[in-house]
């Protein structure tokens, strides 16, 4: 990309805290940039990552230092450059830690200064450690806290750990972060992930979920790193709406590598609709032409769909009861129904008159039923799969200069 390696700072820059607190990030957003071995590639790669990052509003990097695949060595080297990067760009850097790599990294002076010269924000505590550990880790690399392996503990062992890190220093903050799952078909399920988090809502932490990313796929098997398996082949913009509809998105990292700038506007896209939206539950429709008032009156506002809609076209019983006292609605544009279509039912449907339907499967043309308004956004019709939820929908009109 034509960009040139800095100089590396001194030391005193990383200990220099000069970037936002946890407390003032509406929402944590990660990218993970895991070790290679050193070369000008791999480095360009990690400056054109973390520069993407920090211009998408990204405010923490991930990385490791316990890949069996490379050396301590190796990984230390990657490190060095991914937390001067990281620093310059004002980010909070974690690192992922477990097994027998805490105990080398004690028996290794060099290691030890490496990392405490470049001051890691958390770790993130993987497997296989003990208190004493812990405490040393807490204090030899000035921390502001942990993160939790959120998927491996049960509620007994969660409070045991929680309890462990506020013996240590009862301010420190504490994070979880559900793994990712290499292989095919290995991911949680949606019921296991909320059983998960309920833990952590309880100590107001936030958890992470990893989110997959297709262009550039992280080997060993380049099959996505998902929390969910259900995410595995789904787009960035689908997982992150389905983890904020379903639950309660504080923070979500990139798990695979070297995200593309598409796929960092496809993030920002779904966070700007979100704030323009003023929350997850609007949806941006535009109306056909020759639309009546009437028939705008019953889709503008407030919509909560019956919990015993068929999923391919969900039935507002809101206006449902409205529709309770006849609505005479003139039959109008009675064409095929589409995907995102929102529908009326007119006079001809008796007394089912005026109540309005999102279809989120193509339906023939019926006489019965007027089609009056189409969703625009995927992310918005995507939201609507919550239904069930008891979620109460807005319907607000958008312009659009393809309204036919």
């Amino acid at each position: 990309m034509g960009i040139k390696c800095c100089a590396r700072s001194q030391n005193a820059a990383f200990r220099r805290r000069d970037y936002p607190s946890q407390d003032e990030y509406k929402m944590i957003k990660c990218v993970a940039v895991y070790p290679h071995h050193m070369n000008s590639e791999y480095r360009n790669k990690i400056i054109e990552t973390i520069s993407l990052a920090a211009e998408y509003g990204f405010n923490e990097i991930f990385t490791t230092l316990h890949l069996p695949e490379y050396s301590l060595t190796e990984q230390l080297a990657a490190y060095e450059m991914i937390a001067e990067e990281t620093r310059r760009h004002h980010m909070e850097l974690t690192v992922d830690l477990g097994g027998p790599f805490i105990g080398k990294i004690f028996e290794d002076e060099r290691a030890i200064k490496v990392i405490k010269d470049r001051s890691p924000d958390f770790i993130r505590l993987d497997y296989g450690y003990d208190e004493k550990q812990v405490r040393r880790l807490y204090k030899e690399f000035n921390l502001q806290g942990f993160v939790i392996n959120a998927s491996i503990y049960d509620e007994k062992e969660t409070e045991a750990i929680i309890d462990l890190f506020k013996r240590i220093d009862p301010n420190i903050k504490i994070r979880a972060c559900h793994n990712y799952y290499i292989r095919n078909e290995s991911g949680i399920d949606d019921i296991f992930a909320v059983r998960q988090d309920a833990f952590f809502a309880r100590y107001d932490i936030p958890v992470y979920y990893c989110v997959p990313s297709h262009t550039s796929p992280r080997g060993p098997l380049h099959e996505g790193l998902c929390t969910l398996e259900k995410h595995r082949h789904m787009s960035i913009r689908n997982v992150l709406t389905d983890l904020i509809m379903n639950h309660d998105l504080k923070a979500f990292m990139m798990a695979d590598e070297w995200l593309t700038e598409d796929e960092f506007k496809q993030i920002e896209t779904v966070f700007e609709q979100l704030e323009k939206n003023k929350g997850k539950n609007r949806i941006g429709i535009t109306f056909y032409d020759n639309v009546s008032q009437e028939e705008k009156d019953i889709v503008l506002g407030k919509h909560l769909f019956r919990y015993d809609s068929p999923i391919a076209n969900l039935r507002s019983q809101s206006s449902r009861e409205m529709a309770e006292f006849a609505k005479d609605v003139k039959p109008n544009n009675m064409v095929i129904r589409k995907t995102g279509d929102v529908t009326i039912d007119n006079s001809l449907y008796k007394r089912y008159s005026g109540e309005m339907e999102v279809m989120l499967e193509d339906h023939d043309q019926d006489d019965r039923v007027n089609v009056v308004a189409h969703i625009n956004d995927e992310n918005d019709l995507y939201k609507l799969l919550y239904f069930r939820d008891g979620i109460e929908y807005i319907f607000e009109e958008q312009n659009d200069e393809s309204n036919h």
